[in-house]
């Protein structure tokens, strides 16, 4: 579903410094989603940035996580998007921006606009668990750098719109799959059902076995999956 718009900087505020001074300043603006699962549950996550003119360069950002107390660095993956997963009643923080550990202000330019997709990330597509009501609270924080010569750093930071004008959203959820389930192996011999008031009493345990040792082989194969 849709989150938000993002615009990722790294560039000049004004083309010429005029006759303001310092008006020309460098930039470095970052977009910043907060997310709470108020759920009794854990819930994995899809963000996915969408960028046109220009499409995103993902060799020129970095994606920072706080979701356990430390900062996990990571980049988006080839399709622009970011998985990450939230403890049950936990509030994690999401960080999308030029990647300064690489970048030269100084020489470098970035200018990135677009919007957010979030999704639920299901591994198996049961219908009660399609929607996820969770917390987005979505910022753009940026830091003005100072100019050569110059030791003055500024910040500022401005709320960004959810698509639905609320905090409070209801998720949709979209099935990732990857789990590979076996069937059970059939076994090389069914014994045949019994038939008739004549039936053979130990042959029909021998079947209800053989079908209860399959059952049990798939439940375990499903419940041992991270």
């Amino acid at each position: 579903m849709l989150l938000s718009t993002f615009e990722l900087l790294l560039k000049d505020i004004t083309p010429a410094e005029g006759n303001i001074s310092n008006s020309n300043r460098k930039i470095l603006q970052g977009y910043f989603l907060t997310v709470s699962n108020p759920h009794n549950f854990d819930v994995l996550l899809r963000l996915k940035f969408n960028a046109t003119t220009p499409a995103l360069d993902t060799s020129k950002l970095i994606v920072i996580r706080d979701t356990g107390g430390s900062n996990d660095f990571g980049t988006l993956d080839a399709d622009s998007c970011y998985d990450f997963g939230l403890r049950a009643k936990d509030t994690g923080l999401i960080i999308l921006q030029p990647d300064i550990l690489t970048l030269d202000p100084n020489v470098d330019t970035v200018e990135f606009r677009g919007y957010v997709e979030v999704f639920v990330r299901q591994r198996f597509p049961f219908p009660a668990l399609l929607n996820r009501q969770l917390l987005f609270t979505p910022e753009h924080r940026g830091t003005f750098l100072p100019n050569a010569g110059a030791t003055e750093f500024d910040q500022l930071s401005t709320a960004v719109p959810t698509s639905t004008g609320a905090s409070l959203m209801e998720v949709d959820s979209i099935f990732t799959g990857g789990i590979g389930i076996p069937l059970p192996v059939s076994p090389s011999t069914i014994p045949a059902l019994p038939n008739g008031a004549g039936a053979d009493v130990e042959s029909l345990q021998q079947a209800l076995a053989i079908m209860s040792q399959s059952v049990n082989d798939l439940s375990q194969q499903v419940n041992g999956v991270n």
